[in-house]
This record gives structure tokens, sequence and C-alpha cells, in this order.
């Protein structure tokens, strides 16, 4: 490989005490050596810079930027992480993941060989005692949108993760706020913006399961309505300018993933959200959708007798 592109890691780093010399090791490891790593302490109160600066002292020639912070979440430092980058590329990794040792340099290989702007590739997910392969779908040749669209009907991972992005997919991006699917609304943009689309089919990223301190482990309430209210987010962030906007070819499945929470979890996010329940009430019935017709036909007959 003659042109070696500087890529940036972009860690976060809150509550991984037990995870991060894993995760710290595994990315100095790195076969590729043009590589910026840049690890974000969103304000944690546990020991994980401790264990990380005595993992990284063993390898001195690596190239470390430690960027502190008080706590805001994930999706805020990543973005803090972001403006540090110097690199080409971007790659996220979560402080409680691991990676393959030749995870940068196969990446940098497959963009160099195809001129990609956004690479996405498999993963395996870790549970305590065994591990599943799992593979992403062939977007390349049914196009961006419809990848787009099944990001909201959980028929497309949204993580930031596995997708490796030249780093001016980033450039004025909008981050949400909460930690729950923060990485559909960024993956939402980050493939809007996408001229060239790329797979790689092989595994190159550990998903740990089994992290009791991880956001899945919020309940599942907390977990949907921070979800729809960074979507919603999103929405409002592009609403005066939607046409050609990230949120114009997935709109009708934002509104519907969100109005069914709204609706079977916390009705107060239609009061928050005055515009929710009107637009909702517009929303032709959509097939192939998580949120199936029948659930579709319930949540029409509640706004059509629910008060404005």
């Amino acid at each position: 490989m003659c042109k070696k592109p500087l890529v940036s890691v972009i860690v976060p780093i809150y509550g991984v005490e037990a995870y991060i010399a894993q995760c710290a090791e595994s990315l100095m490891e790195q076969t590729y050596p043009a590589i910026q790593f840049i690890f974000v302490n969103d304000g944690t109160k546990d020991r994980s810079m401790e264990v990380l600066a005595s993992v990284l002292e063993q390898y001195p020639q690596r190239m470390v930027q430690i960027v502190n912070q008080e706590n805001k979440g994930l999706p805020q430092a990543r973005a803090a992480g972001l403006r540090m980058a110097e690199g080409e590329y971007i790659q996220h990794v979560d402080a409680d993941d691991w990676v393959e040792p030749d995870l940068v340099e196969r990446l940098v290989r497959k963009v160099l060989e195809t001129g990609a702007d956004l690479v996405y590739f498999d993963f395996w997910k870790e549970y305590a005692s065994y591990r599943k392969l799992d593979r992403e779908k062939h977007y390349e040749t049914v196009g961006k949108e419809l990848y787009m669209r099944r990001l909201y009907n959980y028929g497309a991972y949204g993580y930031v993760w596995n997708k490796f992005a030249r780093k001016s997919l980033y450039d004025n991006l909008f981050f949400p706020v909460f930690n729950m699917h923060e990485d559909i609304v960024i993956s939402t943009q980050l493939l809007f913006r996408v001229q060239h689309l790329e797979q790689l089919s092989i595994p190159l990223l550990h998903y740990r399961q089994d992290n009791s301190h991880s956001v899945m482990h919020a309940s599942k309430v907390k977990r949907r309505v921070q979800s729809a209210n960074n979507m919603l987010d999103l929405y409002e962030h592009y609403r005066d300018c939607l046409a050609g906007s990230p949120v114009e070819p997935v709109l009708d499945d934002l509104i519907l993933r969100t109005s069914w929470v709204a609706f079977s979890l916390y009705k107060d996010l239609f009061r928050e959200r005055p515009y929710l329940k009107e637009m909702a009430r517009r929303l032709p019935l959509m097939s192939g959708r998580r949120v199936n017709l029948f659930q579709q036909l319930i949540l029409k007959v509640y706004l059509a007798f629910s008060r404005s």
C-alpha cells in the first residue's frame, strides 16, 4: 500500500474500567501505522482513564490524544473527538468493544481500491458464553435511500462504529443529545451525503453484549422515548429546509416510528411535540414496516378520536 492516508479513531470513555484495556490494546496493535487515536474522557467517575494510561504507556510510538470534558453523553463525546480529528477517514469504536488487528488496514485498502466515501462491515456480537456473527445486507445495489429507511424499521444497522467514512461526510452534522439510537441519527446524515457506498463482508469488530452499564440495560420505556426524541430532534433540525435534506427520504418512517412510541409507551410525547399527532394522522398505511399494518390501524383510530 503506497499511499497511507491518516485515519482518526475516536473512542468515548465513560464507566468502562472493566473493558477499556482490551479495547485499547486491540487498537494499539493495529497493523496500519498512520492512525490518530482520540480518547474522549466524558467525565467518567471510575478508573477507566487510569487503566487506559497503563495500556498507552506501552505504545509510545502511537499518536494518541486525550480529550477531557464534563459528562455530556455518548453523541457529544463523539462530536468532541471529531473536532480534534485530523485524519482523512473516521472510525468510531465504543470503549467496551474490541477490534480485529487489521481493522483499519482492511478498510483503508477498500477505500483506496474503490474510491468509496463510506465502507460498512460485519461484526461479532459477543455474549458471555458465545458469539454471533451479524452480517449487513448488500445496499450498494439497492440504493442508499432504502438503507436509510431500513434504519427506522430495524432492517439495517445504524451503528456508526461499523461505518468507515470520509471525514468530510461529518462536516456540520447535527449531533443528538440522548444516547439511545443516536447513531441512527448520525448514520442517516452520513448515508444521505454518500456518493459511493461499499460493503466489506468481513467481521472486524467485537460488539460486547454483557456490559451491565450499557444504555441497552436501561428500561424499555426510557430507551424508546430517548430514541424517539433523538429522531424528532433530527426532524426539527432540518424542518425549515426539509426538501433535499437527509430527513426527506425517511420522513414517513421517522414519524411512524416515533408516533407509535408516543401512542404505545409515552403519550406525553404528543403534547411535548405538538406537530407529531397531525403529521401521524396524515401518514398513509405502509406495508413492510416494523410498525405493522394492524398497529398502524390502531394508531389511526386513536388519532382520529383523540383531541388535538
